[in-house]
């Protein structure tokens, strides 16, 4: 089960990618077949196992030998190894499906840095749906919702589309929860800028960063939570 749950997860992973390049672009998901961005070259089927076909490949195209995003292969050995990780018989159905849309969102961040409102919608109707909070708190929270997000238009600290996924985030779960997602968050985003080239424009994609913060802090709840309560 470990094995087809990382092999489910990492091409969940390839999938979301596909789907952002290509809606992106103004394509169909459907048609053409896969093929190398830079020669056109159809991809067979051995050309695209998740994960593996990177590694067998060297990370470059088999026909004109153009270098394929490590960002790909990242994505999809970290969606692997979470879902390999998780215990489907415990997991809660709104855990998944907020998973599933912010790795979705991740791959249009990470490509363009641009978040579809279509995804932030789906994301607010499934939080909506698991909200634990009551509408007097609610309502504080809209408010401050619509003040952070007038502040950040005026100094730009943060992407709005960011902003409105922490709201989202935040009716499904306790504050304590959100603050360690913000928390690990930050903290892997630190990690890349010190790992990775510093961007040009001194921006980064953050909503994967939200997703690792948002799983780990699910996953390892038990032990995290108690610590700020």
């Amino acid at each position: 089960m470990i094995i087809i749950q990382f092999l489910f997860g990492a091409s969940l992973a390839s999938f979301f990618n596909l789907v952002a390049v290509r809606t992106l672009r103004g394509e169909s998901i459907v048609s053409p077949r896969s093929h190398c961005d830079n020669c056109n070259a159809q991809l067979e089927n051995f050309d695209l196992i998740p994960v593996f076909s990177y590694l067998m490949l060297k990370g470059k195209c088999r026909y004109c030998k153009q270098e394929i995003p490590g960002t790909f292969f990242v994505m999809e050995l970290m969606v692997g190894i979470a879902a390999a990780s998780l215990d489907i018989r415990q997991v809660r159905w709104s855990f998944i499906l907020c998973l599933l849309i912010l790795i979705a969102l991740s791959s249009f961040d990470i490509i363009e840095q641009k978040i579809p409102s279509k995804g932030i919608i789906g994301l607010f109707f499934i939080c909506t749906l698991s909200c634990v909070h009551p509408v007097r708190e609610i309502l504080v929270a809209l408010f401050i919702y619509a003040v952070v997000q007038l502040m950040n238009r005026k100094i730009q600290w943060m992407g709005s589309g960011d902003i409105d996924i922490y709201a989202c985030l935040w009716l499904t779960a306790g504050m304590p929860s959100l603050l360690w997602q913000t928390f690990i968050a930050c903290i892997a985003a630190l990690i890349y800028l010190i790992v990775a080239p510093w961007p040009k424009n001194s921006r980064i994609p953050f909503v994967p960063f939200i997703t690792i913060g948002y799983f780990l802090t699910y996953h390892f709840h038990d032990i995290l939570l108690p610590l700020i309560l």
